[in-house]
């Protein structure tokens, strides 16, 4: 079975979403939602923004683990939350004064099935890591 995963992070991060989406499709694992197929879409209606959500938050209950890239808005720790919720492993990229503890830090990124990662280059390894562990 192909593992999936989702990518969370602000429309601003989308190139950094973009690598990590392809660096992890050359190891076989497979996207469930990629959002940055479009750009925003406030100025699409509510009805768009309802119909991204949906997308978005299938994409996170799809998904076998969620990829956070830090810095992150409001959507970006609805969706760490919802993977949370549902019992998914996250892995979550960012800086030593969000992932440590300070100020800047969120409690749920130190939650137990959050990795935490400094470096991007540990990614595919803790990717195969991630969904290796039983369902």
């Amino acid at each position: 079975m192909t593992p999936r995963f989702y990518v969370a992070t602000t429309l601003e991060n989308h190139a950094q979403h973009n690598a990590v989406r392809d660096r992890l499709h050359v190891i076989g694992h497979e996207i469930t939602y990629d959002w940055t197929t479009h750009n925003s879409v406030w100025r699409e209606g509510a009805a768009r923004i309802a119909e991204v959500a949906v997308a978005e938050l299938q994409g996170v209950v799809s998904a076998d683990y969620v990829v956070v890239l830090l810095p992150g808005g409001r959507g970006t720790h609805c969706e760490l939350g919802m993977a949370l919720a549902t019992g998914k492993p996250v892995a979550i990229y960012g800086t030593d004064a969000q992932l440590g503890v300070s100020p800047e830090t969120c409690a749920f990124y130190h939650h137990p099935l959050v990795r935490r990662l400094w470096y991007l280059d540990s990614l595919e390894t803790l990717a195969r890591q991630i969904a290796a562990y039983p369902r």
